[in-house]
């Protein structure tokens, strides 16, 4: 299934992402699909960077307008569907900071047929709170459609590999309790620990 691209074979990804066929110097048609696919991904891209220029900034009407109508945010597993429920979502989550800066560091997206993608975003942040600064590295798994030309968030779906207070990252990387917000109990980060590869490779 497509939607393996975020989580699954690796190794099949690769090869997947890194295979290019080349046509030939004469079929107009197949160089203007190539064309048409490299801007598409760019447009992706594009979103996902903006959407952490929308977050840092507050701007919660920009934000909300980078989703379907019917789009999907899901955090550790709780999910908010539909505008009324992500602009709930995104109010809770703004609230508790003071601050923000999310950092993109890698994108890998997948075109399927029908003007849909799926992709795998990865970054870090600084969330800046009253009492406590937390750090954090973060991946999204996300599926995207095109609706009149614009490419949008079908669902966004985050989990960490940690979330720490700035003075507690050292001694808090080494442990699989990687999810310690200020006021809350230390609970495990969501990877890599759950990941097959990992379990296998330590095993």
């Amino acid at each position: 299934m497509a939607r393996e691209l975020p989580t699954g074979d690796i190794a099949a990804t690769v090869r997947a992402q890194t295979t290019v066929d080349h046509p030939g110097q004469d079929d107009v048609e197949a160089h203007l699909a190539m064309l048409r696919d490299m801007r598409d991904r760019e447009a992706i891209r594009d979103l996902a960077v903006l959407y952490t220029r929308a977050v840092d900034d507050y701007d919660l009407e920009a934000l909300l307008d980078m989703f379907t109508a019917d789009g999907v945010f899901e955090r550790r597993g709780k999910a908010a569907a539909g505008r009324d429920a992500l602009r709930a979502a995104y109010t809770e989550a703004m609230r508790a900071n003071r601050s923000m800066v999310h950092t993109p560091d890698s994108h890998v997206v997948q075109l399927l047929p029908g003007r849909r993608a799926v992709g795998w975003a990865a970054g870090h942040a600084e969330l800046v709170m009253d009492s406590s600064t937390v750090l954090a590295a973060f991946r999204y798994e996300d599926e995207y459609r095109c609706a009149d030309d614009r490419w949008l968030f079908a669902r966004r779906s985050l989990t960490f590999k940690y979330a720490l207070p700035a003075d507690q990252l050292v001694d808090g990387l080494g442990r699989a309790e990687r999810m310690r917000w200020p006021g809350g109990r230390a609970t495990a980060a969501d990877y890599p620990e759950n990941l097959s590869t990992w379990a296998e490779f330590h095993s």
